[in-house]
């Protein structure tokens, strides 16, 4: 069974148990509501006022438990709703951004879930009108003694997903990725994992057809890799999951005082170009003309098989794939994916952590596919000519969960039969 079937399934199981707890636990408590008597001597307007209120107890229940979905959406592919997953998974094959498919899951779980009072509201206003012992605001109680325990259901399974998903190694990237606390842990200076890496590419790139647009994939809240692109490309376009990397990258090219300082990568990446010292204005200037370059931020979403409608010359998606999931299946197809964005003849430049299953971020483990260099030529092989790749041993970064990276760039097939 794939990655996503099994998902499909565990989905489709989640949300059958989840129904069952949720109309025992619903309907216990309504009827324990009743029984108690303890509100039995409200008037119709009381019990109507009281069934409001418990619906505003139900929507924060809701809530929490919509937010808990979402990250196990993220970090899993699974959902205790099948609805939301649906909604959730077509949402991205269609959209360009995350922000859609967050909507989509949130609009079919709530969806389902107003549904499931449609038989609440039949059975008591049903038995009220057809029999002399239950009245309407016995049934009004009933459905308010229901809210309230689905209220609980909501929030109690809300927490149990929270608890799963800290039991697994990973967060997510949709609630627990912090582009600020990135970029500190990362990139406060060049490490050596960036210094073999930014040397890769400014060779590479050396390869890559001038005046085009160049596409950086999955370029996170950084800008290091970008630097050595500036001279060839007529414009830079800069594409990533998640808004608020952006945010970060805006922040930079509209001089925040608070943006990122890039200016250690930008004279490493001068001299890998050949300037043995490169002086302050001319790291300026670099500056200045990949500001001048820049000229689309855009939200992409590698599972979706066409992230962008047009194909580029050079594509870049350095550390992308393989840091976005657990699942070598998955990171393969994402693969793919990126890679159909190269044009026949085009150059794709690509970089992964080497056997690594997470990395770190404030404390936080996210997942890595535990690819190699196999991996990467077996999944370049049917589109790509042989690659160029090399492996790089950088122990130093053991503590943030990978001692390996592999590099590679390669050119696509221009035969249409392998394209």
């Amino acid at each position: 069974m794939t990655g996503g079937a099994r998902a499909w399934v565990v989905s489709l199981a989640a949300t059958v148990a989840s129904a069952y707890a949720l109309d025992a636990t619903a309907t216990a408590a309504g009827v324990a509501v009743v029984a108690s008597g303890v509100l039995g001597d409200l008037g119709p307007r009381w019990a109507l006022a009281v069934l409001a209120g418990s619906y505003a107890v139900w929507a924060w229940g809701l809530r929490s438990n919509l937010r808990a979905n979402q990250a196990l959406l993220t970090a899993t592919g699974t959902s205790t709703n099948v609805l939301s997953k649906a909604a959730h998974d077509l949402a991205r094959r269609h959209r360009t951004g995350p922000r859609a498919a967050r909507v989509a899951a949130a609009a079919g779980y709530t969806a389902t879930e107003v549904a499931k009072e449609v038989p609440y509201y039949a059975g008591a206003f049903g038995a009220a009108a057809l029999t002399d012992p239950v009245t309407a605001t016995g049934a009004m109680l009933f459905l308010a003694g229901a809210n309230l325990g689905a209220a609980g259901y909501e929030y109690g399974l809300a927490r149990l997903t929270r608890a799963f998903l800290r039991r697994r190694r990973y967060a997510s990237f949709d609630t627990d990725w912090d582009p600020a606390a990135y970029l500190n842990g990362y990139y406060r200076t060049v490490e050596p994992d960036e210094v073999a890496t930014i040397a890769f590419l400014v060779d590479a790139l050396r390869g890559a057809e001038r005046d085009r647009p160049v596409l950086f994939f999955g370029v996170g809240p950084t800008l290091h890799h970008v630097f050595a692109a500036a001279e060839t490309a007529s414009e830079l376009h800069l594409g990533d999951y998640l808004p608020g990397n952006l945010a970060q990258i805006r922040r930079w090219l509209d001089r925040d005082p608070r943006a990122h300082d890039w200016r250690p990568f930008v004279r490493y990446t001068l001299r890998c170009e050949g300037d043995a010292e490169p002086t302050d204005e001319e790291v300026t200037a670099r500056e200045e003309l990949t500001r001048k370059k820049i000229t689309d931020l855009v939200e992409v979403d590698a599972a979706r098989p066409r992230p962008l409608p047009s194909r580029y010359a050079t594509v870049v998606s350095a550390y992308c794939a393989d840091s976005a999931t657990a699942d070598r299946a998955t990171w393969a197809r994402f693969m793919r994916h990126i890679g159909g964005l190269v044009e026949p003849g085009g150059l794709f430049v690509t970089a992964a952590l080497r056997r690594c299953r997470g990395y770190t971020v404030a404390g936080r483990s996210f997942p890595s596919a535990d690819v190699d260099e196999h991996d990467l030529r077996a999944v370049l092989r049917p589109d790509f000519a042989p690659p160029a790749i090399e492996v790089r041993q950088v122990p130093q970064q053991a503590a943030h969960g990978y001692g390996g990276i592999v590099l590679c760039h390669a050119r696509r097939r221009t035969d249409p039969a392998a394209d």
